[in-house]
């Protein structure tokens, strides 16, 4: 099918296409009926960007349900995140002694909430543990920040250096 064929292709069936997952994804120009203008296909379900982080008047970033069925056990929403802190979190209560079950869910691929929910042995509350999993990873990644601009720094200093060699003839 030659390009100028398959153009003609898309604009006849511009109407099946508009709202088809290829001409969102791809993000395929077409033409504009009333302007004569060629405009791009926009996602239509796609959020602002904004939207994904920014917490809005009446939300919270973290609430907390307390699980009734098992004893010591509760379920945490987190609003505007996602699988890499989920999986984080849950990383670090799995290795506390004293939680018995750490696991979490994001119940819908479109919206950026997840749900944590924690067991524990009863010597500690979930919202405990929870936090002090929060503050043990804020301080390894505040080392690992540091360990890698001090590594980036020493690796700059060299490059630096050799080159500075290199161009005083090797001395």
């Amino acid at each position: 099918m030659s390009d100028l064929s398959s153009r003609r292709y898309i604009v006849n069936n511009y109407a099946h296409l508009r709202y088809s997952r290829y001409a969102q994804h791809v993000n395929m120009i077409m033409p504009n009926p009333e302007h004569g203008l060629r405009q791009p296909v926009t996602d239509t379900n796609r959020q602002d960007s904004f939207e994904l982080f920014m917490l809005g008047a009446d939300e919270k970033k973290v609430t907390e349900a307390i699980d009734t069925r098992i004893p010591s056990t509760s379920i945490f929403t987190f609003n505007k995140e996602d699988h890499t802190l989920g999986n984080m979190i849950r990383g670090r209560l799995v290795t506390n002694q004293r939680v018995v079950f750490a696991g979490y869910k994001v119940p819908h691929p479109l919206f950026p909430t997840f749900e944590l929910r924690v067991g524990t042995d009863g010597s500690i509350t979930p919202r405990a543990a929870v936090l002090q999993a929060c503050r043990d990873l804020v301080t390894d990644l505040s080392t690992l920040s540091r360990e890698f601009t001090k590594e980036y720094e020493l690796r700059k200093m060299v490059s630096e250096g050799a080159n500075g060699s290199a161009q005083n003839g090797g001395l």
